[in-house]
């Protein structure tokens, strides 16, 4: 399970230590790279006191519960959904 931090959003990616880019949330230590996640894949913020998740133009993109989020625009979370960046797979738990 990895946190959300405490802020009202969070950028979710990974880690490059060459051009000295770090996410707030680094999935690299889970197999990132493989799985097709980009350094600055997507935004979890909170708006209204919802929880929403925007992909930043990923190439491989983004998905909850299989629906494709279009780039720059947000979809709201609610607990248990499955979230894909690329082939990774998560879920958010509220």
């Amino acid at each position: 399970m990895l946190p959300l931090p405490a802020a009202t959003q969070a950028l979710v990616g990974r880690s490059d230590p060459v051009s000295k880019f770090y996410p707030d949330i680094d999935l690299g230590p889970y197999g990132a790279l493989d799985q097709g996640v980009g350094r600055r894949h997507a935004r979890i913020f909170v708006q209204g006191g919802q929880v929403l998740i925007e992909d930043l133009d990923s190439v491989n993109g983004t998905l909850v519960n299989g629906q494709r989020v279009l780039p720059h625009q947000s979809r709201a979370l609610s607990d248990g959904d499955q979230i894909t960046l690329g082939r990774m797979l998560l879920r958010f738990q509220a």
